[in-house]
């Protein structure tokens, strides 16, 4: 049962995690054993690239960041004066296909990790290093022929510093 937090839940996000794992949690008591697989940002494609955006205008940074590099506009970075390394929103992006491995692994070790009086837990999935969202636009920068400029803008909404992972149960 999830009944200690270490962090403060800043984001809307973060808390509706947490709320569906107490769901999780209070079903699990009577009710199938429940393994819930927490992660943050994910981001990439498959290697055979047979995903990627799915969404017109999406709303995540690499979506963002792709779509205006298309475009050819200037990526906003919203929220620059955070107490990060470089002022930017910091994330903790994790490939997907690292997330699909992770699936897996979970469905087969499901009866060694969910044993005994244990019947729930969550799972962090993530590098447990962050990326600033300033970093990011420089590693996208390093893959594209054309640079995209970025401007700095107001942070949106409900936009917190960030955060990344703290994933020893995942190893």
């Amino acid at each position: 049962m999830l009944t200690h937090r270490s962090t403060a839940l800043r984001s809307p996000d973060a808390r509706t995690k947490a709320v569906c794992e107490e769901m999780f949690a209070d079903i699990a008591v009577a009710g199938p054993r429940v393994l819930s697989l927490r992660y943050f940002n994910p981001i990439g494609a498959d290697p055979k690239l047979r995903t990627g955006l799915q969404l017109k205008r999406p709303s995540h940074a690499l979506g963002v960041l792709i779509q205006a590099h298309q475009e050819g506009r200037s990526f906003p970075i919203t929220g620059t004066n955070y107490p990060t390394r470089d002022g930017s929103g910091i994330r903790d992006y994790v490939h997907v296909w690292d997330l699909a491995a992770a699936h897996i692994a979970a469905i087969e070790r499901f009866d060694s990790i969910l044993t005994g009086s244990m019947r729930s837990i969550a799972i962090n999935l993530g590098t447990g290093s962050g990326t600033t969202v300033r970093e990011l636009c420089a590693a996208f920068n390093n893959v594209v022929s054309t640079p995209l400029a970025t401007i700095d803008a107001a942070p949106r909404p409900g936009d917190v510093v960030g955060g990344y992972t703290k994933s020893d149960r995942a190893a």
